[in-house]
């Protein structure tokens, strides 16, 4: 009886060792077939180096690209895939094309999408992968079903990122936006690049989806996907999306509407300076500053004192891009102001315009004049010279953003 407990520890262990030594057998197993795959890949891309040497020539030429000579083995197919596919990714244009007519031309398409079908999960993703990178439009419908069945976040984009290349009309596209939204609607940045790899501008579709839908999700994406662009979309559609209920749509329709300050009506950019959202606010500030819109000098010079610390920062660093108009405004605001974090941000954009002309001045000869009449200014206001601050203000020199 005293024995047992022995027993029953050693039997653990036998279990135990057991299954180690099956986990490392395994492991040795897996190790010994990527080697092998890793030299029969080698052997076969050594095999067919004559064949890639005949792509290089003939890709410039109007012809298209035969498939290699003689029948291929599997190992040797999947080798000249691998050549392919890495070319593909890093041309575009007509020699794109003419690599992608070669794969289907050689049956690659049409294994990697019987491979779809696969049971195997892993199977089923380097599928999908293998087909965007040869931009396989036949392949959409069936990305964009297995996309509606994908479950795991992460493979879903590789699926999601497949079918955007492959996506050769416009319902594809607007299909993969909706489903990406149902499945991940927070997942704007991400979604709106994967759209930008399809081979389709989505800008309209955006634009289209301003116009025509109410679903917040998509109107979002929208937003998103045309931030990054350069072409004006929708204005009108962006001006009333400000009365959304949403207040990060309201705040990104105003921003990309600021994007275009010169295609809004009078006063438009004025009258966003006064809206209830202080982030708005402050796009508002900063579009003024950035396009240079100087009639806006006084709305700016009265938002330096907003409760909002971004609309006065943004106020205080497109007054000082104004030049000595703007920096003159700057000036007298500071020096009426009372001691706090308003005043505070005034001043630190005070020194740093101060201290580019200094060193603007250092650099060309020309920015002298500009330097003389800003001193001079900044000692006609305050009573001195620019080196000699009173101590008082020496504080303002670094003030940390989001005080106040």
């Amino acid at each position: 009886m005293e024995m047992e407990p022995l027993q029953e520890t050693a039997s653990v262990l036998y279990v135990l060792g057991a299954v180690i030594a099956g986990g490392f057998g395994v492991l040795g197993l897996l190790r010994f077939r990527n080697q092998r795959n890793a030299r029969q890949l080698s052997q076969s891309l050594a095999k067919h180096q004559d064949y890639f040497a005949y792509l290089s020539v003939q890709i410039d030429e109007a012809e298209a690209l035969l498939p290699p000579p003689g029948s291929l083995s599997q190992v040797e197919l999947r080798a000249v895939q691998s050549k392919l596919l890495e070319w593909i990714e890093t041309i575009h244009g007509r020699h794109r094309d003419k690599l992608t007519a070669l794969c289907r031309d050689m049956g690659l398409i049409e294994m990697e999408r019987r491979r779809l079908d696969s049971p195997w999960h892993l199977v089923r993703v380097e599928a999908a992968y293998h087909l965007g990178v040869m931009r396989a439009g036949e392949c959409t419908e069936a990305l964009l079903e297995l996309l509606e069945r994908e479950t795991t976040e992460s493979t879903a984009f590789v699926i999601a990122r497949a079918a955007a290349k492959c996506a050769q009309k416009p319902d594809e596209l607007h299909r993969l936006m909706s489903l990406l939204m149902k499945q991940h609607p927070h997942a704007l940045q991400l979604t709106a690049d994967i759209l930008s790899a399809s081979s389709m501008d989505p800008a309209p579709l955006y634009a289209g989806i301003l116009d025509n839908e109410t679903d917040e999700a998509m109107l979002r994406l929208a937003l998103v996907g045309l931030s990054g662009g350069n072409r004006p979309y929708s204005l009108a559609a962006l001006d009333r999306l400000l009365l959304s209920d949403a207040a990060d749509v309201r705040i990104s329709a105003a921003k990309l509407l600021l994007k275009y300050p010169q295609l809004l009506p009078p006063g438009r950019v004025g009258e966003l300076l006064g809206h209830p959202d202080g982030e708005i606010r402050a796009a508002a500030a900063q579009a003024a500053g950035e396009h240079q819109l100087l009639f806006y000098i006084e709305p700016l010079k009265a938002s330096l004192t907003d409760p909002y610390w971004e609309v006065r920062y943004f106020s205080a660093q497109s007054l000082s891009r104004f030049g000595l108009e703007g920096f003159e405004a700057l000036c007298e605001t500071a020096r009426d102001m009372k001691a706090g974090p308003a005043q505070d941000t005034v001043w630190n954009a005070i020194h740093e315009a101060m201290d580019r002309s200094a060193a603007a001045a250092a650099q060309e000869v020309q920015q002298i004049p500009q330097n003389n009449e800003l001193s001079r200014l900044y000692r006609t206001i305050f009573q001195q010279n620019y080196t000699s601050l009173p101590i008082t203000a020496e504080s303002h020199r670094f003030v940390e953003r989001g005080t106040g």
